[in-house]
C-alpha cells in the first residue's frame, strides 16, 4: 500500500497540515515501499507483477504514475523515471497508439470500438502526470486519441480518454465533448453521482470495484478540466460513502484513484473551513465531544462504543455544531462461531477452494501433507487470484515445496505469514482449476484450529470462496 501513503502525505503537505511526526512516519513507509517496488522492474526496462519478463505495458504506465507522484514527497531516482518513461515511449506504434498487451481476453476491451484507445489514453495520461507533456510521443498519443475517439464507447474507456485529454488539452473541443458525454451518463442517487461500466478495468477490477474506478477517474478529469463542478462534488460524495470499514475502497486501484480525486479537490479549495464540535451517542449514552479545529482537522477521530453495544437494534446519533464540512463513517463489527456463519450456496460461490489434511492427529515433529484445490467458477480469467491458506498455530512450513511450485510455474509467488500462506496466481482461468500440495511440520503439542482458508480475485475481492477451519491435534 505504498501508493496510498504517497497520496496521503501529498495531501497533508499540500494543505499545510503536516507535522514532523506524521511526515517522518509516512516517509519511512514510502521509503520501504520504494525499495520493494524496485524489485519488480524487469531487466531491460518496464515492470511486471513479479519482476519477471516480459514487462507489461499498462503496469509500467501505472508504475510511472506512482513514482512521479512519489517524487513530489520523497526521493525517487531521476534515472528510474527516465528509463521507465523511455521504455513506454519505445513501445509506441508508428500511428501514435499503444497496444493493450497484458489484458486478458475476457476483459471486455476487445468489444470496444477501438481497443487501443483506452490503452493509449492511459499511457499518455501517465506520461503527462510524470511531466513529459512536451515530448513527441505524448503529442502523438494525444493526436491519436483525438482522431479516433468514439463517444459510444464504455464509460470506463471514456474516463481514461478524458484524463489524457484533460491533462494535455484541458480546454480542447474533444476534451469538452468527452466530458459532456460522461456528464450525460451519470447516475444520480440521493445527491450522489456515479458511473457504471460493463468492462474490466486494466488492473482486472469488475462490477462495483470497476465502477468505483470509473467514478474516481471521471471526477478527476472534471476537476482537472474545471468543468461540471457540481457533478464532480457529487462523485466525491459518492466515493466518500463507498469507503469500507478499513478506510479503503475495496481494491488498491479504486483506493488510489479515489484518493487522487480527493487530493485534487482538496488542493483546489474544496475543503470546508472553520471549527466544529461533534457529539456522538449510542442508545442515548454520549461519548466525550470531539472538537475539530484547523490543527487537528486532518486527524481521524475515533469514537468507540465497543463495551456499550447491546443485542438487537442500537441507535447512533451524531450532532454537529459549527460550519465546517465533515465526513464520518459508522462501522459495526461482530464475531460468530464458524458453525453459525451462513455459507453461500455452492451455485453462488465465485471461487471454490478445498483444503484437506492427510491426517488431523499427529505427534511433535511429524509432517502433514496438505492438498489444496482452487477453481474459478465464473467463466473468464482472474488477472491475479490470491489464495490465503490458513496456517495452524505451532506448525512450520516446508518452504521447498512452495519454492518448487514457483519454479515449475504452478504458482506465481508465495509468502509465509504468521497465520497464513499467501499464494499468488497470474491469469487464473476458469478452464484450468489448480491443484497442489505442500507440507507442514508440527513443532509443539497442542489442540487447535487452523484459520479459515480463502481464495479470491485480487481486483474484485467480493468474488471469493472459503474453506472452514480444520481442527488439528498434536500429541507429545
Amino acid at each position: 500500500m505504498t501508493y496510498p501513503n504517497v497520496l496521503v502525505l501529498d495531501y497533508i503537505k499540500s494543505t499545510n497540515q503536516a507535522t514532523p511526526e506524521i511526515q517522518m512516519e509516512a516517509e519511512q513507509f514510502i521509503a520501504q515501499g520504494y525499495q520493494r517496488l524496485l524489485t519488480f522492474e524487469v531487466p531491460g526496462g518496464g515492470f511486471s507483477l513479479f519482476g519477471q519478463a516480459p514487462a507489461q505495458l499498462m503496469l509500467t504506465a501505472y508504475g510511472l504514475m506512482e513514482f512521479s507522484d512519489m517524487a513530489r514527497v520523497s526521493y525517487v531516482d531521476p534515472a528510474l523515471l527516465e528509463r521507465t518513461a523511455g521504455w513506454l515511449m519505445r513501445q509506441q506504434a508508428a500511428d501514435g497508439s499503444w497496444r493493450p498487451e497484458g489484458l486478458t481476453i475476457e476483459s471486455g476491451w476487445e468489444n470496444l470500438l477501438r481497443s487501443e484507445l483506452p490503452a493509449t489514453a492511459y499511457v499518455t495520461w501517465a506520461l503527462l502526470e510524470a511531466g513529459y507533456e512536451d515530448t513527441a510521443e505524448v503529442q502523438r498519443g494525444l493526436s491519436y486519441v483525438r482522431e479516433f475517439l468514439k463517444l459510444e464507447d464504455d464509460s470506463y474507456a471514456l474516463a481514461l480518454i478524458a484524463n489524457a485529454l484533460a491533462g494535455g488539452d484541458p480546454e480542447g473541443e474533444r476534451t469538452r465533448q468527452v466530458l459532456a458525454e460522461l456528464e450525460s451518463r451519470k447516475v444520480v442517487e440521493d445527491g450522489k453521482v456515479y458511473w457504471t461500466t460493463e468492462i474490466a478495468s486494466f488492473m482486472g477490477g469488475r462490477d462495483n470495484a470497476a465502477s468505483l474506478e470509473t467514478t474516481a477517474l471521471v471526477a478527476y478529469a472534471m476537476l482537472k478540466a474545471g468543468v461540471y463542478p457540481e457533478t464532480a462534488s457529487g462523485a466525491l460524495d459518492y466515493l466518500t460513502a463507498q469507503k469500507d470499514s478499513f478506510g479503503t475502497w475495496q481494491t488498491t486501484q479504486a483506493t488510489i484513484l479515489s484518493l487522487k480525486a480527493m487530493l485534487l479537490a482538496a488542493t483546489r479549495g474544496g475543503e470546508g473551513q472553520g471549527e466544529a464540535t461533534v457529539r456522538v451517542s449510542l442508545n442515548g449514552e454520549e461519548a466525550d465531544p470531539v472538537r475539530i479545529t484547523e490543527a487537528n482537522a486532518d486527524v481521524v477521530h475515533l469514537v468507540s462504543f465497543s463495551d456499550k453495544a447491546r443485542l438487537g437494534e442500537n441507535a447512533v446519533r451524531i450532532e454537529v455544531e459549527g460550519q465546517r464540512a465533515l465526513m464520518y463513517q459508522v462501522i459495526t463489527e461482530y464475531y460468530l462461531p464458524w458453525d453459525q456463519v451462513p455459507k453461500l450456496p455452492a451455485e453462488q460461490e465465485a471461487v471454490e477452494i478445498e483444503v484437506a489434511y492427510d491426517r488431523t492427529e499427529l505427534a511433535v515433529n511429524d509432517v502433514v501433507t496438505v492438498r489444496a484445490r482452487v477453481a474459478l467458477k465464473l467463466p473468464g480469467v482472474a488477472r491475479m487470484a490470491v489464495v490465503d491458506l490458513g496456517l495452524p498455530p505451532g506448525f512450520a512450513v516446508l518452504d521447498e515445496d512452495l519454492a518448487l511450485l514457483v519454479e515449475e510455474g504452478v504458482i506465481s509467488r508465495y509468502e509465509v505469514a504468521a497465520r497464513q500462506i499467501i499464494i499468488y496466481l497470474e491469469d487464473f482461468s476458469s478452464k484450468e482449476p489448480l491443484e497442489f500440495a505442500y507440507r507442514l511440520r508440527a513443532k509443539y503439542p497442542l489442540k487447535a484450529k487452523s484459520p479459515a482458508s480463502l481464495a479470491y480475485d485480487y481486483y474484485t475481492p467480493e468474488r471469493q470462496g472459503d474453506q472452514r477451519p480444520t481442527e488439528i491435534v498434536v500429541n507429545e
